[in-house]
């Protein structure tokens, strides 16, 4: 970069910052005026309000004056002979007050006397006073008018007579009596009525009139927006050629706005002078600061420069000798110039021997990366050549000892002569510890392997014991089903025999339908067998549970007398997948188990719902029977598992259904009824999920 431009960046620089420094001076100084004069405004704005209020309660009494005046009252019931008298009363109090008018007023707002015989008295202003003296209960109640840019401000109280209201007292007040104080104080105090009107003002200069008159009326007109770091927000008007910083506060009874006015001129001359005197102040500090500056960078630049090089090769020192790994400068010649404590341990070396050895001494020559140790005795003629990094290689101590190291090395310009760094970092513990990991890895194969052969062998005995055992269950309740009936044959047909001999035909035919009644029951159990062996479908189709649902309960159709049957279906449920004929018999089971759950029930109901649920169709059975004991609910899906006596099933049914529902690639589960509070009620809830087709 030439001197010229430099010279040009430092003298932009300069005034980039003399600039930035007036800004910054005008706005603190702008700032903090202005927040001066909101809070000094706030005060005087405040000590008005007070003013105005003390003012207006010197006049809260005089209504009271003629409340209790014995002529006033006896002219409003009736005797219109003091009404001389009266008006007389009333002018003398008018006179006394430096009022504006005093008045009496029928309950109703009408004028019965007055302090001025000539006074233009407004009907509408007795009703409205009249009308706020019912509202708020019979005290002093003040009423406010602006007509022609004048205020009228009336205060009255209700006259009594035995808690009956009979008339009304009135005095109006002349408000211009407030701003006489403020003329002394030369400040611009403004007072607004609720239609946003202007009618008092204290200056001269910006009368009620004029500022009514300008821009449409100022008070309508909204006030320019000033924002300060602190967060306040300022108000300001302009008035003629000036700016006024505004203040207002609402009297909420009187429905008035007050308005303070703080003139700015003074606060915006201070704040140019204040930014004239910071330019020649910065100007003056910049000159003695580069004069100062110069001087002394001189000297400076030499001590920073040389206690630089001190401090960079002490740091570069204090690092080479206090890291924990082995470091090693050597020279074109492969002889040690630099070693850190860390080689040295490694290494087992004293002083005197880094002297006089080379660093291929101190690696293995007969076994090991031979790469390596061509590399560090060849050193001068490799002058092109990558960088080794983090190669195992075998190191040997002063002693003979061997040990592995991690072996990086890398050319290091240092003097202006080639130098070249060797980095070693023991890794004898790592591979003792990859060692003994890889034994006990070995070791713990090795036990895997033998607990997973016998954990195969307990598994095939589990296995086999299972299938004994349910074989032993299934030949017990086959022989017990059978028996029964096995010796009811032999003991008709025994019969049979003796009632052949004596010709007891009649007899005789009533135990063949008996051996007919067995030989059924037989039958069946056989049918049960058979079904629960059944293969799986090869092929599901589209089934339609809604019609399946029908030939079921048309089957079953006698059972269901009695039972308050509720079948909750939507119309336009999709088809399921399965197998008509299992889904039937799926079907079936279920409403079968759930009428003899109900036979002994007072009042039994069966409710059968089924909801499509994303890609599934969820099927509910629910009945108010006896329910299922706990423990019988996690393996009441197994084969010949049942809660009926003996001789009334082989416990297949539930197990039968399972099989034809997993079949279908669905799912059931069975619950206890509960209450909505929780607690066990009377009945099952069996819940099938099919998939949609």
């Amino acid at each position: 970069m030439s001197k010229r431009l430099k010279l040009l960046l430092t003298a932009s620089v300069v005034i980039i910052v003399i600039a930035a420094g007036i800004v910054a001076t005008r706005e603190v100084s702008r700032q903090w005026l202005f927040e001066n004069a909101q809070s000094q405004g706030e005060d005087r704005l405040l000590k008005y309000v007070g003013d105005i209020r003390r003012a207006l309660r010197r006049y809260h009494y005089l209504p009271y004056l003629v409340t209790d005046h014995q002529p006033s009252r006896k002219l409003l019931t009736g005797d219109n002979s003091l009404h001389d008298d009266v008006g007389l009363y009333l002018a003398q109090l008018d006179k006394a007050a430096n009022t504006k008018g005093w008045y009496i007023l029928t309950p109703k707002g009408n004028l019965i006397a007055s302090s001025r015989k000539h006074a233009s008295w407004q009907k509408a202003d007795g009703q409205t006073i009249a009308d706020k003296l019912v509202r708020q209960g019979g005290e002093v109640v003040t009423v406010s008018k602006i007509v022609d840019g004048k205020a009228r401000y009336f205060l009255a109280a209700p006259m009594y007579s035995k808690s009956v209201v009979i008339g009304i007292a009135v005095v109006k007040v002349d408000l211009s009596t407030l701003t006489e104080s403020w003329l002394a104080e030369n400040e611009l105090v403004l007072i607004s009525h609720r239609e946003q009107k202007f009618f008092l003002s204290s200056s001269q200069r910006y009368s009620a009139e004029w500022l009514n008159s300008q821009a449409q009326g100022m008070a309508q007109q909204p006030p320019s927006v000033m924002q300060l770091a602190s967060g306040t927000t300022l108000s300001t008007w302009q008035l003629g050629q000036e700016d006024y910083l505004v203040q207002t506060v609402q009297l909420d009874d009187l429905k008035w706005k007050i308005y303070y006015l703080t003139p700015l001129k003074e606060q915006i001359q201070t704040v140019y002078w204040l930014g004239v005197s910071t330019v020649i102040l910065m100007v003056s500090m910049l000159i003695l600061g580069l004069f100062i500056y110069e001087r002394r960078q001189k000297l400076r630049s030499k001590q920073l420069l040389q206690e630089l090089v001190i401090e960079s090769e002490y740091w570069l020192r204090r690092m080479f000798s206090k890291t924990n790994v082995g470091l090693m400068l050597l020279d074109s010649q492969g002889k040690i110039g630099e070693i850190n404590p860390t080689a040295m341990r490694y290494f087992s070396l004293s002083d005197s021997m880094v002297e006089n050895i080379f660093a291929w001494q101190l690696f293995e020559t007969t076994a090991g990366n031979s790469t390596v140790m061509l590399l560090l005795k060849n050193l001068a003629n490799h002058h092109e050549w990558g960088e080794i990094t983090a190669v195992e290689v075998m190191a040997r101590r002063s002693d003979g000892s061997r040990f592995p190291v991690l072996f990086s090395i890398t050319s290091l310009p240092w003097h202006d002569e080639r130098h070249f760094l060797i980095t070693a970092i023991d890794i004898s513990k790592r591979k003792k510890a990859e060692n003994a990991l890889r034994a006990v890895n070995e070791q713990l194969e090795q036990r895997v392997q033998e607990r997973t052969r016998a954990l195969h062998s307990a598994q095939e005995e589990l296995v086999q014991s299972s299938k004994m055992a349910a074989l032993g269950r299934m030949s017990s309740a086959i022989t017990h089903e059978l028996n029964q009936p096995l010796t009811g044959l032999r003991t008709l047909l025994s019969s049979n025999e003796l009632l052949i001999e004596r010709g007891e035909t009649k007899i005789l035919r009533a135990n063949m339908k008996l051996v007919d009644t067995l030989v059924e029951r037989m039958a069946n159990m056989t049918s049960q067998l058979k079904t629960f062996a059944f293969n799986r479908p090869e092929q599901l189709t589209a089934t339609s549970l809604p019609d399946t649902l029908q030939q079921i309960l048309r089957i079953h159709q006698q059972r269901l007398q009695g039972v308050d049957v509720r079948i909750r279906i939507p119309s336009h449920l999709p088809d399921v997948l399965g197998e008509p004929q299992r889904l039937m018999q799926v079907l079936g089971n279920l409403i079968s188990n759930a009428l003899d759950a109900v036979a002994d029930t007072a009042e039994p109901s069966l409710v059968i719902t089924a909801s499509e649920q994303g890609k599934q169709v969820i099927i509910q059975v629910i009945d108010n029977g006896c329910g299922i004991s706990e423990s019988m609910l996690d393996n009441m899906f197994e084969p010949f598992q049942t809660s009926k006596k003996m001789g009334e099933g082989l416990g297949l049914g539930l197990s039968i259904t399972a099989n034809n529902v997993r079949d279908m690639q669905g799912t059931i589960r069975a619950a206890n009824n509960v209450d909505d509070e929780g607690r066990q009620a009377a009945g099952v809830t069996f819940t099938v999920v099919m998939q949609i087709f």
